[in-house]
């Protein structure tokens, strides 16, 4: 049986919980592409590597296997992106924690002489 599958590395921005009715914790690993339109790709982890999640901070470059599926309920269909796989391939930096960004490595000091752009 073949099945749709997808392969890509980002950096990882921030881990989303949803509690389903059942009382069961489904862990979402977002990532924020780059470019002229970024996009959030989300991506559900679930079993082993749920568990695994824990280790993963905001900043940690991922590598991320899964498959492509879907549900269809009272005539919609609703898409999901799931990991069969996640690798770490760098440690994350630190995050400021209210925006999700990387730390600013910062900008020599401006003087009188430079141009701001």
């Amino acid at each position: 049986m073949t099945e749709f599958t997808f392969e890509g590395q980002g950096t990882l921005l921030r881990i989303d919980t949803f509690v389903s009715k059942a009382g069961k914790s489904i862990l979402t690993l977002v990532f924020e592409t780059k470019g002229q339109y970024p996009q959030m790709v989300p991506i559900k982890v679930f079993g082993r590597l749920a568990e695994q999640a824990s280790a993963w901070q905001p900043g940690t470059e991922l590598f991320v296997r899964g498959r492509l599926g879907g549900r269809d309920w009272q005539g919609k269909v609703y898409g999901d992106n799931v990991a069969i796989s996640v690798e770490r391939v760098s440690q994350s930096e630190t995050f400021d924690a209210a925006s999700g960004a990387p730390p600013d490595r910062g900008a020599p000091p401006l003087s009188d002489d430079d141009v701001p752009f």
